[in-house]
């Protein structure tokens, strides 16, 4: 960072303590990919999912059910 008073740079720190966005911004702060096989951040390789034949989508299946990321 630069100190526009002192005329010097210095090496800020900071920590992200809190966010609210949507799971494509989510995926952009923490660079984690939101999109894919592995598209849930929790459940990871056990992300249940089909691919459509004929237009390559991928839906996301069973992951809606009660108390799936406890």
């Amino acid at each position: 960072m630069f100190d526009e008073f002192r005329n010097e740079t210095f090496q800020m720190r900071a920590m992200l303590f809190c966010t609210t966005n949507d799971f494509l911004a989510y995926g952009n702060l923490s660079d984690y990919s939101v999109k894919g096989h592995r598209a849930c951040p929790i459940c990871e390789e056990d992300t249940s999912y089909i691919q459509l034949k004929h237009g390559k989508k991928i839906v996301y299946t069973r992951h809606r059910q009660k108390n799936a990321h406890t």
